[in-house]
């Protein structure tokens, strides 16, 4: 509904204090209020809604930990022998290693947490065995369960907001996965089935916390507070191969289940704060102080409302913007999904690197995802509020700026072999680094196009993206036959391809503007508040004009808020 207030003399000013239910903001106009000076920075990131963003922040770094452990895990768990086989494992190499050891008895075979040696030949066993393809599968699993939720959960969020869609995910996730290791004694089929799980549970994370910044966000602060929740990904990198690789050398109980109850235990505890802390709008919030109230509300866009509205799916599916985001998500996600499930093998087989030295440099790129987010979302912002760039110029800026950038380190990588892999390294670091920067763009754009269907807008495109990305293995297995640099070289000009496809389409098709199909139904309410002293000196008037004056305060408030 777009709302047209029209004052002469005197201001319409509704005081918060005197409304009952949920807190409302005072009816205000962008003057009345004071800009960021206003906020200390201390107040600024002490407040609910930077609070707000650091759980976002935990729940990401959980939901992508649960993702990303699998990567570092499966180098653990598997029989890796001095040469590749592509050939089947016997039925006996499906087996746990208790049952492992009994199988081997007297073939002069040693075990050493959960790596075992053959003493004649030094060959590598391990825990588990399995082929390629069975790899391929389980690296998959989870996001074959993830394609599955993200619209559902976007639509509930939408709808009901987004806290307890989190709640729920992070619970759930987390049960799933510190079961695992139990699992995979009796059957490893389970390990397929229980990664699954945790994909479709931790696939509603991304649209519900979308949804909840479309009513906590205000516009010039929404590459920061977008970029501190998303920033969890960045930081699961880093925490989640480190620590895996240290875990993966513990010989008790063979290291890698305690990967498992690490991470499935995080998020089972996240779950705790999140309960007290997050809520689904600034309105709802007990703490939430009046000055806080005031600046989320006065950059809400009358399309940004609480209120429940039809989906306007045939308009949404056919707008340009739409798709471009679409694209960008696409290709972005299959990067990374590619990134984590395959950098720790690539560290390993390619670049020679120990386990502990695997689980160490593959969580060097994320360090770069993590600074180049922060540093170029606050870019971002004051880019906007300056009057520099325009909305879309600015999010187009960033994905050209992340695609390009990214394309030309990965494409270099592929050409370096062991004798080079410092550089390589350092390669892989820019990649991820610039790739975090369209996060700036593609990511924050659901926000700018259609506020009220973040959340959905989100589920689609994490479905699509997630369903392409599922590609990413089997592709990889065709390619990768006898881990030769000259194999790895193809997957990496696919990884570039990829890049500029998202940057340029993205840069072509892609608005900085609310969309038409996203904004209420016209209906513009003119209100002329007029002088008391221009209806005469007359009591009748003055009372007759005190009546009005609230009547209209009362039909300002109930529209405002519908609209908000």
């Amino acid at each position: 509904m777009n709302l047209q207030v029209r004052t002469e003399k005197n201001k319409l000013h509704t005081s918060k204090t005197s409304l009952k239910g949920p807190k409302t903001p005072a009816i205000i106009k962008n003057d009345d209020v004071a800009d960021d000076d206003v906020e200390s920075f201390c107040d600024k990131m002490t407040s609910c809604r930077w609070v707000i963003g650091y759980m976002c922040c935990a729940a990401r770094f959980s939901q992508s930990a649960i993702r990303q452990c699998i990567g570092m895990a499966v180098v653990c768990m598997m029989v890796r022998t001095a040469e590749k086989t592509t050939t089947k494992p016997t039925v006996e190499s499906f087996l746990p290693v208790s049952q492992l050891q009994e199988t081997v008895a007297g073939q002069n075979v040693s075990f050493n947490g959960t790596v075992a040696h053959n003493v004649s030949t030094g060959m590598k066993i391990g825990d588990l065995e399995w082929t390629p393809g069975f790899e391929g599968l389980i690296l998959n699993a989870y996001n074959i369960g993830f394609f599955f939720s993200p619209i559902i959960g976007g639509h509930i969020a939408g709808r009901f907001g987004g806290k307890r869609v989190v709640l729920v995910a992070l619970l759930a996730g987390s049960i799933v996965t510190i079961c695992l290791p139990l699992a995979a004694n009796f059957n490893y089929i389970f390990i397929i089935v229980l990664r699954i799980l945790a994909g479709v549970f931790l696939g509603v994370v991304d649209p519900a916390i979308q949804a909840l910044w479309a009513r906590w966000a205000p516009k010039h602060e929404k590459a920061q507070l977008t970029t501190c929740s998303y920033s969890g990904l960045s930081l699961a990198g880093i925490v989640t191969f480190y620590i895996s690789g240290k875990l993966c050398g513990v010989n008790n109980n063979h290291g890698w289940p305690l990967i498992f109850y690490f991470f499935g235990g995080f998020a089972f505890f996240c779950s705790i704060p999140w309960i007290f802390l997050v809520y689904d709008s600034p309105e709802q919030h007990p703490r939430i102080l009046d000055y806080e109230l005031n600046l989320i509300a006065k950059e809400k866009d009358p399309s940004e409302g609480s209120k429940t509205v039809k989906t306007p799916w045939k308009s949404m599916l056919t707008s340009g913007p739409f798709w471009a985001i679409a694209v960008a998500h696409i290709t972005y996600t299959w990067v990374t999904s590619w990134m984590m499930s395959y950098l720790p093998m690539y560290l390993s087989d390619v670049m020679k690197f120990n386990v502990e030295e695997d689980g160490l440099y593959s969580s060097l790129p994320y360090v770069g995802r993590l600074l180049s987010g922060f540093v170029c979302s606050y870019l971002s912002d004051k880019l906007q509020h300056s009057g520099v760039l325009s909305t879309g110029s600015c999010r187009k800026l960033f994905q050209l700026v992340g695609c390009l950038g990214c394309a030309a380190c990965a494409l270099a990588v592929g050409f370096l072999d062991h004798t080079s892999r410092g550089v390589a390294v350092a390669l892989l670091v820019l990649a991820m680094s610039f790739q975090n920067v369209t996060s700036l763009a593609f990511r924050i754009n659901h926000l700018d196009i259609a506020p009220r269907f973040a959340g959905v807008m989100m589920g689609i495109t994490v479905t699509g993206a997630m369903g392409v990305a599922l590609s990413g293995p089997p592709i990889t297995e065709a390619i990768i036959k006898n881990d030769t640099q000259e194999e790895w070289l193809i997957v990496f000009i696919i990884v570039a391809s990829l890049n500029i496809v998202g940057g340029v389409v993205f840069c072509i098709f892609s608005s900085g503007e609310v969309q038409d199909w996203a904004l209420p139904q016209s209906c513009d309410i003119v209100i002329t508040v007029c002088d008391v002293d221009t209806l005469g000196p007359s009591t009748s008037h003055d009372s007759t004009s005190h009546d009005r004056t609230h009547e209209i305060e009362k039909t300002l408030e109930e529209e405002l808020g519908t609209s908000l």
